[in-house]
């Protein structure tokens, strides 16, 4: 019964993360809980609410567990979830091309910076 084992089966796993990696993770699990529990308020145009309903849990399972500086694995849900807001703010920040940018101009600079011979 989960109420003897809230832990339900899982083990925690730490996360070594500087205090500013935790306020930025924080910071996109509210925003994503808040914005999957306004969808489902909308529900009329949601695909699949039941799916929406579970990463909301997800993250909010999740949030607490960033902020004390573990979560527990297994959680295919939570997983999956956030691989999927990853992928989709990567895609809406442009993420390949900033990093393709990135490379570039550090390639040139470290180029710039070779000192004649």
């Amino acid at each position: 019964m989960s109420c003897d084992n809230p832990r339900d089966g899982r083990r925690a796993v730490p996360l070594d993360l500087p205090p500013s990696q935790v306020e930025i993770l924080c910071g996109l699990l509210d925003d994503w809980r808040e914005d999957a529990r306004r969808d489902l308020a909308h529900s009329k145009g949601v695909n699949n609410p039941d799916l929406i309903h579970r990463e909301a849990e997800a993250f909010e399972r999740l949030l607490p567990g960033v902020e004390k500086g573990e979560v527990l694995v297994p959680d295919e849900v939570a997983r999956a979830a956030v691989a999927a807001a990853a992928k989709a703010y990567d895609e809406a920040s442009d993420y390949a091309e900033v990093v393709a940018h990135h490379d570039a101009l550090h390639g040139l600079l470290a180029a710039l910076s070779v000192e004649a011979s």
